[in-house]
């Protein structure tokens, strides 16, 4: 079941493992943070966030993880 509700803000997003040197990581963190747009953890309300983005790179095998 979905709710209108949910999609009144973006997502929290959140990149795990992208802190690698290589400039390909680097432009895929920032593809990714591009699409939503950033929040101000100060003055949002975290009641108000219904949705999660979790994407999770795997260094060794360079897999993308992506759950919603």
């Amino acid at each position: 079941r979905m709710h209108e509700q949910q999609f009144s803000h973006p997502p929290l997003l959140v990149l795990s493992n992208f802190g690698l040197p290589q400039i390909h990581v680097k432009l895929m963190a920032g593809m990714f943070q591009g699409m939503f747009p950033a929040l101000n953890v100060h003055k949002v309300n975290l009641n108000s966030i219904r949705r999660c983005l979790l994407l999770t790179l795997d260094p060794e095998s360079q897999l993308l993880q992506f759950r919603h």
